[in-house]
């Protein structure tokens, strides 16, 4: 008994113990008292168990410091252990740090699609823990290999994410000519800085064809960025190099364009700026209105019977919302409204410019092929919508190239005349976003307090036409000219899309069994028209001879019908579908009539002629038949499930494809990916609405600012389609044309495919 009192007397009197003893009390109390305030500062478990986390972590430190302080061991012996707790400490707390924070808050970003926040986690651990887990693998999921193309060497590169603040730091990437650098996916903006040259802006979405690194083929060649010397740009506006593009604005389609270098305003004229044109006699010199057409409600007037109808709310020549000639205080920097299509022609032309044609201002909002690398999910979120005012100019989403609120703060004049009315473009504060992407027509003496411009200077005069020649379309038919089949109509129209059986005689090509993910069969077929045979490629799982898989049949997008690889070079991850795959299915892709290895006229998929939508007509028949027999074939296999056969549609498969389902029953549900309801293809030009007639279950994804396929599209035709409302789903996310946001893709498409398999 005297002898336990001895030793724990002497234990008390150890000074590690005391210290030791003293930190456990202070840990103990601070995290009672953290527990009792937790609720009122709204910290979380998670808060909590980092407290204990902290003071557990430190334990070994204090002790070794207490026990060093009284120890009689030498120098060098206390150093090595200091040593060794130091590294123990490093890796526990590396380790837990890791797998219980930055790790799974990675994934969660990642799962979100949120990859520049993926990116700065990644960055984080590479710092402080890079041995804890597998960088490579991560990195490969959220960033990609970028390269620039310039003109120019020695142009110092710098980026940063298109979603940060105004006050984050450029990141330095180095001197062109650049290696490969890897960069995150999403939008980010690019600095371009050489001395002697005016600096650069781009916004572009990675991947992209700038960026050399998109998985789907360009249909045309990108342009070598070019740097302008300086005193080369007029002063207050944005060089835009020249080449082919695709204009981002409803009824465009796909078809591309060839642009001479121009400038446009990096702003919307303000208000000073009107003012000075004002004072410098704007209203009173004929040369800056001559050659104007003045209509008015139909009726001609004269210069100075137009002017009449130029005037503010007190009567003097000037904007509608001015008074007494001017402004009204502290609204000089806010952009110019409440003037004509006429007014803001006659700027344009005293500052030597001319009001933008439609094509050379859409080529200046978004990149050279926003439909394939869109940064209107994030511009638009940056500018100034479904609001109650204008903003100063210059304060809202920039552009592609470096000009600012070309979408939204106010809709802008253009050059081109429509039917007789001018035309706006962009959106205005008090529209929705999606208005970004739309040309909308107005009457010429119209002076709205929504509308504004900015000016461009043609560098070649060659180019304002036929870009800036008047625009004339077809007036859309109304909602009540669609009316659905009657039963003796629809019996009558399926006669063209009777299939029967035959004699496939099938042959496989080859099967390639190279690839890490999925061996690759090509197997050709007889389809029955025209002595026509039909190459099918068939990606399995790697291992899967023996299983019944369920078969996904892709129909693809455009780009496959109009400048489609070589068929042997056809590759799933393309679309980014190789998920499909790895989920244990079979991606089947037939080359259909009129894609891949079988265009012969490549205008009879994209029909504008009455002749071309003739041949259009047998196409639609085509596809049935092509579909049937790939069906067929799959039937004939036995590694193959003959229940579970789904119909992917992506863009051009989702929205003139579609068809199909009419007449094949096989199909147990269908995804379309950014597809909707096109009034402009049979059967829906002839007035006959077919969507009623399809029953089969449909997931329908798509990108609020897409501008190939507005939310109107999408949404007639999921209101039409005659699927039960239990058996069918729609859904928007913030991206563009193409891709999705490819995570929460993923997950919709596998739920629904699990959802509907036998």
């Amino acid at each position: 008994m005297e002898t336990s009192t001895s030793i724990l007397e002497k234990f008390k009197q150890n000074k590690v113990f005391k210290v030791v003893s003293g930190y456990a009390i202070v840990a103990l109390a601070t995290v009672q008292i953290a527990s009792l305030v937790s609720d009122s500062f709204g910290f979380g478990e998670e808060f909590m168990q980092n407290i204990i986390l902290i003071f557990l972590l430190i334990l070994p430190f204090i002790a070794l410091v207490a026990w060093a302080a009284s120890s009689r061991f030498s120098t060098a012996k206390i150093l090595s252990i200091t040593l060794a707790v130091l590294f123990t400490g490093y890796g526990t707390g590396s380790y837990v740090w890791v797998n219980n924070f930055a790790l799974p808050d990675l994934k969660q970003k990642l799962g979100e699609d949120d990859y520049v926040g993926a990116w700065d986690n990644l960055n984080l651990m590479n710092s402080f823990a890079p041995f804890f887990y597998n960088s490579d693998s991560i990195d490969s999921d959220i960033s990609l290999p970028v390269s620039l193309n310039l003109n120019e060497d020695d142009v110092e590169v710098y980026w940063k994410p298109y979603t940060a603040e105004k006050d984050y730091e450029w990141r330095y990437i180095g001197k062109t000519p650049l290696p490969k650098t890897r960069l995150p996916r999403g939008v980010i903006q690019i600095k371009l800085v050489k001395e002697g040259f005016h600096e650069k802006d781009i916004v572009e979405a990675n991947p992209s064809y700038t960026f050399k690194n998109h998985p789907i083929p360009p249909i045309f060649e990108i342009s070598n960025i070019e740097m302008n010397k300086l005193g080369t740009v007029p002063e207050g506006m944005i060089a835009i190099d020249g080449g082919r593009f695709i204009p981002a604005l409803i009824g465009e389609g796909v078809t591309d364009y060839n642009l001479s270098p121009y400038f446009i305003d990096k702003y919307e004229v303000n208000n000073e700026e009107f003012k000075k044109f004002i004072d410098d006699g704007g209203y009173e010199i004929f040369q800056y209105w001559k050659d104007m057409e003045f209509i008015k409600e139909g009726e001609s007037l004269t210069w100075e019977e137009a002017k009449e109808f130029m005037v503010d709310s007190t009567g003097r020549t000037g904007p509608l919302s001015w008074e007494l000639g001017d402004y009204k205080e502290g609204q000089g920097k806010l952009p110019v409204t409440g003037i004509t299509w006429y007014e803001a022609q006659a700027f344009a032309r005293y500052k030597g410019n001319i009001l933008p044609p439609m094509y050379h201002w859409a080529k200046a909002a978004f990149p050279v092929t926003e439909i394939a690398a869109p940064i209107s999910p994030v511009l638009l979120k940056k500018s100034n919508f479904s609001n109650q005012s204008a903003q100063e100019v210059g304060n809202s989403g920039i552009g592609a190239y470096g000009t600012y609120d070309m979408a939204g703060n106010v809709t802008e004049w253009s050059w081109n005349i429509f039917g007789g009315r001018g035309l706006t473009l962009g959106g205005s504060y008090e529209d929705a976003a999606y208005s970004a992407s739309l040309a909308t027509p107005a009457p010429r003496f119209t002076r709205s307090k929504l509308i504004g411009f900015r000016t461009a200077r043609l560098i070649n005069p060659r180019d304002l036409n036929p870009f800036g020649d008047p625009i004339n379309r077809p007036a859309p038919k109304p909602a009540s000219f669609y009316k659905p089949f009657t039963d003796s109509e629809f019996s009558l129209y399926s006669r063209n899309f009777d299939v029967g059986k035959k004699d496939l005689n099938s042959k496989v090509v080859y099967i390639d069994e190279s690839h890490p993910v999925w061996d690759k069969e090509r197997v050709q077929i007889d389809v029955g028209y025209g002595n026509e045979k039909m190459d099918i490629l068939i990606f399995k799982p790697k291992g899967s001879n023996f299983n019944k898989l369920d078969s996904i049949i892709l129909y693809p997008g455009a780009n496959y019908y109009r400048n489609p690889p070589e068929i042997d070079e056809v590759n799933p991850g393309e679309y980014g579908l190789d998920f499909i795959i790895k989920s244990g299915r079979a991606l089947v892709w037939p080359a259909y009539k009129g894609s891949m290895n079988r265009i012969n006229d490549m205008n009879i998929s994209f029909p504008r002629t009455p002749d071309h939508m003739r041949m259009f007509r047998q196409l639609l028949s085509n596809w049935t038949v092509d579909t049937s027999r790939a069906i067929d074939y799959l039937q004939t296999r036995n590694e193959f499930n003959p229940e579970n056969i789904f119909y992917v549609g992506m863009s051009y498969g989702g929205i003139y494809t579609t068809h199909v389902l009419l007449f094949e029953d096989r199909f147990k549900a269908a995804v379309l990916y950014v597809g909707g309801m096109t009034p402009g293809i049979p059967p829906m030009s002839d007035g006959k609405n077919h969507f009623p007639r399809m029953k089969l279950p449909i997931l329908m994804l798509n990108g609020r600012q897409d501008y190939l396929v507005p939310e109107s599209a999408p949404k007639s035709m999921f209101s039409f389609i005659g699927t039960p409302e239990k058996d069918k789903r729609l859904v928007f996310y913030d991206s563009g044309h193409w891709p999705l946001p490819r995570n929460q893709m993923i997950k919709e498409t596998l739920s629904w495919l699990d959802r509907y398999e036998d």
